[in-house]
């Protein structure tokens, strides 16, 4: 907008300030400040400043597991572990007690028999997981760490810090260093320690399940009863956010379950994996085995989902320019993954290789939830199972792991017809709309490569063009609700006999919906309106005064959904349209309400119709007519 006729405006929108419920004008600058009241009963996305997609109004709550990265240990059980003082260390199992010499703060032991121990004892308690944690200075020949309760043990193969697990079988047991049947061996120990892992009793381990290097490890011998679990203040029928990572992995897999709730797929691959679930009739969330799994996992998460509705949105274009208030109307994902590629709704053909939560590369959100597909150049995925009729829209963001590639983006039943698309190295959103009457409808991405590609994001919406992007997290399908923006302005703010009407918007696509906003007293019956009609490309504005259509002008451009400087003046007898710096419209007759009869500005016509859809990045009423070189200016 020209900084010159700011002064003049009464009213001004840009995509600035807001808070639930509200979009704020930016003028006028005084109370009563008739803000927008804003209302959308869901969260929904939008892309930040910097080209992300995110949630708006969607909060992750405090983290729940305690020790998720089990490296919580308890208070040290060692007497002089530092070596501070001469004592406390003493010889055992036939060895000398002189083969022990403690000075310098480092304790040095030479075996003098073969199985001689240098040793403390400790109360412990039976059947729980303890750390030790050893400086090793220097060795010679075969000496070993132990604990004498369970006959763990550790031969000494390097210098420097080992880090050593055991559960004893008894409440006592000695710890130290022994020869290895080795007369002659010996080892200078700068510190040891030993504390209790998990000492509050976080975790609960079923059998083939310990903790060690700060991780939940796996042995393969559990059976289907046999979990880690770990109990929660959940909140019945509330989302929540769960995620591990798999270090390492020699075989098998592991899934979340929720007592009486089912569930959620089962996994393998090394790295981060994230799901969402829908809390039922148990507090307690189990990790389990269904095949023998061998591994480390750590980093167990577990976080509320929290929906805040009725948040505007900024929005941005991918590359985080042209701010705009973005409002769209209903819609829903059919798909019930639309971002977990790995669920069996998802089907892959022969050679379909997926890598769900891949973090090969941060995906259109700025994390590593996306999932890399590596094809043969001729098979697919697709889900096929929807059943959806009339106008489908499928979009998708995909990315190449390397170089330009050829992907085809179609419909389950290939009636619509085949897109193919050209993905580069850039994440880029596809989309593929048409109406094949009553069949069912899907979505199909095929002739993934070799060399692999980067998938996220995928949809499938009962409409003509695709919208932001919805994602389902559960297992089933997730609506955005319509969004409108209504009641700003007063009598006082607004002429009713003369004035100007401005906006910089871009539709949501060129389809058959009319979509506008207007001044209005409340009523369709006197209303000035401007907006995108039902004709292709065209861009309307009309003026009623007792149900009486005074001024109807229209005027078709280039392209309706990139955004357009619109402006319509207003005056007895003297109707005007600006678009992008010309006058495209004029109409010299029409007469113009009685003053105070407009009295708010609405993102519809005025009475609850119509409402606009698209995107605004200025909204504008002036109180007075402006000159024709003033509205070049304006929209120019």
């Amino acid at each position: 907008m020209a900084d010159g006729l700011l002064n003049k405006a009464s009213i001004i929108l840009t995509p600035t300030g807001y808070k639930a419920g509200t979009l704020y004008n930016v003028a006028p600058v005084v109370e009563p400040y008739e803000d927008f009241d804003f209302a959308r009963a869901s969260v929904a996305s939008r892309v930040n400043s910097s080209g992300l997609v995110e949630m708006v109004g969607r909060t992750i709550g405090s983290e729940l597991v305690q020790n998720g990265d089990f490296s919580e240990l308890g208070s040290e059980l060692v007497t002089n572990g530092d070596f501070a003082t001469d004592s406390d260390w003493t010889a055992a199992y036939g060895e000398s007690q002189s083969s022990i010499v403690i000075s310098n703060n480092q304790l040095s032991f030479t075996s003098t028999v073969a199985f001689g121990f240098a040793s403390q004892e400790i109360n412990v308690i039976s059947g729980k997981t303890y750390k030790m944690l050893v400086d090793i200075d220097s060795f010679s020949g075969s000496m070993r760490i132990f604990s004498a309760s369970g006959n763990d043990a550790k031969i000494i193969s390097s210098t420097g810090l080992i880090e050593f697990y055991f559960v004893p079988d008894a409440n006592t047991t000695l710890i130290g260093f022994s020869a290895n049947n080795d007369v002659g061996a010996s080892v200078v120990v700068n510190s040891i320690s030993v504390k209790q892992v998990d000492p509050n009793d976080y975790w609960t381990l079923g059998t083939g399940w310990s903790i060690g290097d700060n991780a939940l490890v796996g042995n393969g011998t559990m059976t289907a009863s046999d979990t880690a679990n770990q109990a929660y203040d959940f909140t019945d029928g509330n989302t929540y956010k769960f995620s591990f990572e798999i270090t390492e992995r020699t075989q098998g897999s592991v899934f979340i379950r929720e007592p009486f709730n089912g569930y959620l797929d089962a996994t393998g691959d090394v790295g981060v994996h994230t799901f969402y679930y829908v809390a039922g009739a148990s507090n307690e969330l189990r990790l389990r085995s269904n095949d023998s799994f061998i591994g480390k996992i750590t980093n167990v998460s577990v976080q509320e989902v929290i929906d805040t509705n009725n948040i505007p949105r900024i929005s941005y274009d991918s590359n985080g320019e042209n701010g705009h208030i973005l409002l769209e109307p209903t819609s829903t994902n059919f798909l019930p993954y639309s971002n977990d590629f790995s669920q069996s709704n998802w089907v892959k053909q022969t050679n379909i290789t997926p890598t769900y939560n891949t973090t090969e590369t941060l995906s259109p959100d700025g994390t590593y939830n996306a999932t890399k597909l590596v094809g043969n150049g001729t098979d697919g995925i697709f889900d096929g199972s929807l059943s959806i009729t009339g106008d489908v829209t499928r979009s998708v963001y995909l990315k190449s792991v390397s170089g330009t590639i050829n992907v085809k983006l179609k419909d389950s039943n290939v009636d619509i017809g085949t897109e193919t698309l050209t993905v580069t190295t850039e994440w880029q959103r596809f989309y593929l709309s048409g109406d094949n009457g009553t069949s069912t409808q899907g979505i199909w991405i095929d002739d993934i490569p070799l060399s692999g590609v980067y998938i996220f994001g995928a949809q499938v919406e009962n409409l003509p063009y695709t919208t932001s992007y919805i994602p389902t997290l559960t297992g089933s399908t997730e609506t955005r609700a319509t969004e409108t923006a209504n009641g700003a302005g007063s009598a006082d703010l607004i002429n009713s006999t003369e004035g100007v009407l401005y906006a910089e918007i871009a539709a949501l696509d060129d389809s058959t919906t009319t979509t506008i906003f207007s001044l209005s007293n409340g009523t369709n019956a006197n209303t000035l309106y401007m907006g995108f009609s039902s004709t292709s490309n065209t861009i309307q504005a009309q003026l009623v005064v007792g149900n009486v259509a005074q001024t109807n002008m229209n005027y078709v451009v280039t392209d309706r959904t990139q955004f357009n400087k619109v402006a319509v003046l207003y005056q007895n007898n003297n109707h005007k349209m600006y678009i992008n710096g010309s006058e495209v419209a004029v109409d010299t007759s029409g007469s113009v309400p009685s003053a105070n009869t407009f009295d708010r500005l609405n993102f519809n016509l005025g009475q609850g119709s119509f409402d606009f859809y698209g995107k605004c990045k200025a909204l504008a009423v002036f109180n007075e007519a402006l000159s024709d070189s003033e509205l070049n200016n304006l929209t120019g």
